[in-house]
């Protein structure tokens, strides 16, 4: 067995520290305490903690209560502690504190999580430091809160979502990922006729761990649900729900010309979420064949790759390969040159690609970065195209008064010319 280098074994990690042994650690811990007033407060805590759940919970609640009175700005010398001490905190209520007493645990976190508005009222949180840490304590109380008994978990959680139903909002996306359906559909219940943007994505995010597309619905005003991005919206919830009559109805109410945008061409064209939900529709109630001719069409109109993909998807061997050919066409004669380039380069077609942009480069104005980086994907087999393309990015680098980026472009183009 190879025997480990002196410098890893100076890397500081767990294994290496261990070698050092409790008592030296002990000693090292003790010194670097005495310079570090939020480490210390750490230590305090943890050692009671090890005397349980009746000695540490004096040490939380007075922690608690001093950061709930305290109104001074934190400056930014001060931040990096005040971020650990709440990360600190949180982490002895949501672990050491729940090990040991699960109800003081869910109360505290409740607690913890009421002190948010003042925390980033003290400080300049532009990195998003403190409320990373609240991020977390919400995904703590969701985790802790579903641990009760029947629907007290639940109840809890709405109770905490009344007293601040616009942190929830932003809150929501991430805490709620780890409550089951059950859970959910239950505090669903207990928010039931909370109306208002504050308790609106709360709502629905809860609507969406639940499975509870006609909650998610209810949402929505029914003029909302006029809008068709709206309606495409809440009828891809009934679809993923098995009720794609739901859908068709949200989707057909939806269809008004005053509301439609209208395609380069001039002609009325629907919008492109709608029309998503709408093929969606048709693959759900086996209407496999309009679905595709819905595809084809979308794409077509808007030269999607997603829509190209999900037609090729459904043919049959060989065919696929046939539409392939007719999808490169149509890029190739897009009226738009740099979004049939875009097409042709994400697919990848790099020959196609580089046929477009020796037939219609003088039309082309892509961005610099992407330029960049499409040349390196075409200088192997196509260098003329990669050239030109590159050439083409510096020029409107140029444009753009970045002539530092138009420099380089145009030395790259010149290396590969020579």
């Amino acid at each position: 067995m190879k025997r480990p280098s002196a410098a890893s074994l100076k890397r500081v990690n767990a294994e290496n520290l261990t070698r050092l042994g409790a008592e030296r650690l002990a000693e090292i811990l003790l010194e670097v305490a005495h310079t570090r007033v939020d480490l210390k407060r750490r230590l305090r805590m943890e050692l009671a903690a090890e005397q349980g759940a009746a000695h540490l919970l004096p040490e939380i609640d007075r922690r608690l209560a001093l950061l709930s009175g305290s109104r001074g700005a934190v400056t930014w010398r001060q931040r990096p502690a005040f971020v650990r001490d709440l990360d600190g905190l949180r982490g002895l209520i949501a672990g050491r504190l729940a090990g040991l007493d699960l109800a003081a645990a869910q109360a505290r976190i409740v607690e913890f999580l009421a002190l948010f508005p003042q925390a980033m009222r003290r400080v300049r949180d532009r990195e998003g430091a403190v409320a990373a840490v609240f991020d977390q304590a919400a995904a703590d109380a969701v985790t802790l809160l579903a641990r009760a008994e029947g629907r007290e978990g639940a109840a809890r959680l709405a109770e905490a979502i009344v007293a601040q139903p616009v942190a929830w909002g932003r809150w929501s996306d991430g805490a709620f990922a780890a409550a089951s359906r059950d859970v959910a559909a239950l505090t669903l219940g207990f928010l039931a006729g909370r109306e208002g943007p504050a308790f609106t994505s709360v709502l629905r995010r809860l609507a969406d761990v639940a499975g509870d597309a006609r909650a998610y619905e209810a949402t929505f005003t029914r003029e909302a649900l006029r809008s068709p991005a709206a309606a495409a919206d809440v009828a891809s919830r009934h679809l993923r729900a098995g009720d794609p009559e739901a859908a068709r109805a949200l989707l057909e109410a939806a269809i008004n010309p005053q509301l439609m945008r209208r395609s380069e061409s001039g002609v009325a064209a629907p919008d492109f979420a709608w029309e998503g939900a709408w093929i969606d529709y048709l693959e759900a109630v086996g209407r496999v064949a309009e679905a595709q001719a819905a595809r084809w069409a979308s794409f077509e109109r808007t030269l999607s790759a997603d829509r190209a993909r999900a037609f090729t998807r459904r043919l049959p061997d060989f065919e696929d390969v046939e539409a392939e050919a007719r999808i490169f066409d149509l890029a190739r004669t897009f009226p738009d040159a740099g979004r049939g380039l875009e097409l042709l380069m994400s697919w990848p077609a790099l020959r196609e690609a580089a046929e477009l942009i020796a037939a219609r480069g003088a039309e082309l104005r892509p961005d610099p970065e992407q330029a960049e980086a499409w040349g390196r994907l075409l200088r192997r087999r196509f260098p003329a195209a990669a050239e030109a393309l590159l050439r083409r990015g510096a020029a409107e680098a140029f444009r753009r008064r970045e002539f530092s980026t138009s420099a380089r472009l145009t030395e790259e183009a010149d290396a590969l010319a020579a």
